[in-house]
């Protein structure tokens, strides 16, 4: 009998695992070392030129190490090879014209290209992605090819793969601008956008009428669905069928989410299986014929090539279909088609195309998905009795399975990447997923039978119709239901670790020696997170202030050393755009923060208020202290109005107040004082000084000279501290010298826009600043700023 200690995993009945664990080393190696291709290079020729003189010394003469030496040395020659391909990829340079419009900002230029895909912002503005082929700037004219997003004012009648020629300005990328925020450059990028362009004049507009394109099949395919499905599930087919999303409204995405549905809406494994479905069935067909086997592989290729034509050659289709390709082989050519081998032979293929996919959620999310399967799935099904699989309810309850193993198995991705879980997915899915059998081919069969016969294509889609419309009314009420998904947060990046454990464990339940050294490695992870949360907890407490970029506005959140988190302004509103929604908001969720304890208005302008009605609106908060000024403004008497409807006390403060928020700190009101001086709601701003041990800050609003001085006359030395925001995005109004003399600030930090209508920061005050020797900070160019505080120090944080 084989004892626990002998026990060894079998790499020799994987080696296509063994691999692609090597090969993802090195690429995260040469990834977060940012390794140069030539020492990588240096190193693969090095141990490759090892590897082929052990090889051949030991083809010579009998040696027992040399084969182990040559074993280690593939390995890492494999390692070296994943180093490279990923040194490679991140060589790559844009082009030089590429690098002229990146630093050519807000100039002209005129473009000609071909549009590959149609979208809407959320603003309801339409946009295109272009695939550049010649353009004109600096009196440079340039036919060098770049992909590049393109925004209009007024909408175009346009479709995919209409050839445009036009002038406009080149738009720079935003990058990240705040902790916690979506990375719209980095998307940008990892879509091969290089350039954003806004369209000023469009000269011409040339149809597509080239049917060897790809993208001509496609337009004809999406024109299809919305001739076979009405306004409202129209969008929902062209994901669904086409891989498609850009019609697809925000709302409709998050409620997807929230149902555990938004795998359907992403064209991959499990439409690929719909329609490998039938082949799979006919397959015996071809092992009798003499080339049987080569047409049915040959006739495989051929129809996942044409679907992932229309669908757009997605990433997460070319997964899948690489996936079900290796699978046919197997079974075509009687070859060993274990299914985890055969799914790290995918991902092998794959990372040598393009290694940067695998820091790309899609490839993780996919991947796990299906190894968790593959690991899990059959060890419940050993422990569901047959003459339930049998019978007619089999079905949905495995549906319902397969739905609980992979939202178990991939819940760190998705608290890591979305901040939240669907509760009422294994439900969500048992109605709808086994139905998608049937819909899906049936859709696509009524695609081309409505080419030939618009009446007929009609009529054979209107059960998948129904289907849909049943569908989008489910999602739209089962999202709103409170208990439909729940925000999540991890306790730290060991918790990846204890699943990878726990996941192993539970499909090695049937080996007792692998379950018991896995066991061993779960409680040893487990120790070392309990030991992590003891020195935490043990650890000084710290305050954490965070000044959000949100242009020109304040917005800042605190978590104080009790946990307690406090919104000090919440930014800015203008039409079509809150920082509420999307930069607080946003943050909140992805930070795990389900609470706000306290919000301060420093006063109702709309640059510091302005996100005050989605916050509320989607997440509990306990209270809201404002400077008391009655303000003539729709979003301040609504703020006020949703606030009675919410039962949130709201509280006007005073001079002398303290706001108890945490009793280990202090945050004391130092103004307004509760008169009323002028007309003018900055001179009645909140003005804070927020006290954790030795440490101080000091938020002043947009409070003006006027009442910075009452506020000295009245404090005098109390004043000085360490952090301070200043007043007023740096305008001349604020800041004036014998307040500053009072506060001697270290660090003093200013929220503003770049470009702003004020001009602020005004260059009286950024003298008076300079004088008072502080580290001046902008939010305009440094973007968010995060400051920690352990009650002696302040030390800036990087994010």
């Amino acid at each position: 009998m084989q004892s626990r200690a002998d026990y060894t995993f079998p790499f020799s009945r994987y080696p296509a695992v063994r691999i692609v664990i090597f090969m993802i080393a090195g690429i995260l190696l040469a990834h977060f070392l940012s390794l140069d291709f030539i020492p990588v290079a240096a190193f693969f020729f090095l141990i490759s030129t090892l590897f082929y003189l052990v090889e051949r010394t030991s083809a010579k003469k009998i040696n027992l190490l040399l084969p182990k030496i040559a074993a280690v040395l593939f390995l890492i020659l494999i390692a070296g090879f994943g180093a490279l391909r990923m040194a490679i990829n991140a060589g790559q340079k844009p082009s030089p014209l590429v690098d002229l419009i990146t630093i050519s900002a807000w100039e002209e230029i005129k473009v000609a290209g071909k549009i590959e895909t149609i979208s809407t912002t959320a603003s309801g503005k339409k946009r295109w992605d272009v695939q550049v082929t010649n353009s004109e700037i600096n009196e440079i004219n340039a036919s060098q090819k770049y992909k590049a997003r393109i925004l209009l004012d007024e909408d175009t009648e346009v479709t995919l793969g209409d050839s445009v020629f036009f002038s406009g300005t080149i738009i720079p990328i935003s990058e990240k601008r705040n902790p916690q925020e979506f990375d719209y450059k980095a998307y940008l990028k990892s879509q091969n956008i290089e350039a954003q362009i806004r369209v000023d004049s469009l000269y011409r507009i040339s149809p597509n009428t080239n049917k060897s394109e790809w993208v001509w099949w496609r337009e004809k395919a999406l024109l299809l669905v919305e001739s076979n499905f009405s306004e409202t599930t129209a969008p929902i087919a062209k994901a669904l069928l086409l891989g498609y999303k850009q019609d697809l409204d925000s709302e409709s995405k998050t409620a997807f989410a929230r149902t555990g549905l938004s795998h359907i809406m992403a064209v991959s494994g499990l439409h690929v299986g719909l329609i490998v479905l039938p082949f799979w069935i006919i397959i015996p067909m071809f092992w009798t014929k003499k080339y049987g086997s080569y047409l049915g592989l040959f006739t495989l290729i051929l129809i996942l090539l044409v679907y992932a034509g229309i669908t757009g050659f997605s990433a997460s289709v070319m997964r899948a279909s690489v996936m079900a390709c290796f699978l046919a082989y197997g079974k075509l050519f009687y070859k060993i088609h274990d299914s985890i081998n055969l799914t790290a032979a995918a991902a092998i293929v794959l990372l040598i195309i393009d290694p940067s996919q695998l820091f790309e959620i899609g490839f993780q999310l996919s991947f796990t998905a299906v190894i968790i399967i593959l690991l899990i799935l059959p060890v419940i099904q050993n422990l569901l009795p047959y003459w339930v699989r049998i019978r007619w309810y089999g079905t949905p309850i495995m549906v319902i399975i397969v739905s609980l193993v992979v939202q178990f198995g991939l819940y760190p991705l998705q608290v890591f990447y979305f901040g939240e879980i669907s509760l009422i997915s294994p439900l969500a899915n048992a109605l709808f997923v086994p139905l998608l059998g049937i819909v899906v081919p049936l859709s696509l069969a009524a695609l081309f039978i409505s080419a030939v016969t618009p009446a007929l294509g009609f009529l054979v889609n209107y059960p998948s119709q129904f289907f849909l419309e049943l569908m989008a009314a489910f999602v739209n009420e089962a999202s709103g239901w409170e208990w439909a998904w729940s925000a999540a947060s991890l306790s730290g990046n060991l918790f990846f670790v204890l699943w990878i454990f726990l996941i192993f464990g539970i499909s090695a339940i049937h080996i007792p020696a692998l379950r018991w050294k896995l066991t061993i490695g779960f409680l040893a992870t487990l120790c070392l997170i309990s030991a992590q949360n003891i020195w935490e907890k043990s650890s000084p407490k710290k305050l954490e202030v965070t000044f959000f970029d949100v242009g020109q506005g304040d917005a800042a959140l605190l978590k104080t050393p009790a946990g307690k988190h406090v919104l000090i302004d919440v930014g800015v509103w203008s039409p079509g755009y809150n920082s509420g929604k999307s930069t607080i908001l946003p943050h909140l969720k992805n930070a795990g923060i389900t609470k706000i304890d306290a919000v301060i208005l420093s006063h109702p302008h709309a640059d510091h208020i302005g996100g005050i009605l989605d916050v509320m609106s989607e997440i509990p908060v306990d209270v809201i202290y404002n400077s008391g000024y009655e303000y003539d403004s729709n979003l301040y008497h609504n703020y006020l109005r949703l606030a009675r409807e919410k039962e949130i006390p709201v509280k006007a403060v005073t001079a002398g107040d303290a706001l108890p928020i945490d009793p280990s700190m202090l945050f004391l009101v130092m103004g307004p004082d509760g008169k009323y001086y002028n007309s003018d709601p900055n001179e009645h701003s909140v003005v804070l000084n927020v006290m954790y041990g030795e440490s101080e800050f000091l938020f002043t609003g947009d409070a003006g000279e006027d009442q910075e001085e009452r506020i000295r006359h009245v404090y005098g030395s109390l004043l000085d501290t360490d952090l301070l925001k200043a007043g007023h995005h740096g305008s001349r109004t604020s800041s004036g010298a014998s307040f500053l003399n009072a506060v001697t600030p270290e660090i003093a930090v200013i929220s503003l826009a770049d470009r702003n209508r004020f001009r602020h920061p005004h260059r009286e005050a950024l003298n008076r600043l300079h004088q008072t020797k502080a580290e001046l900070l902008f939010t305009s160019k440094e973007r968010a700023l995060v400051f920690e505080s352990d009650g002696e120090k302040i030390k800036r944080v990087s994010w």
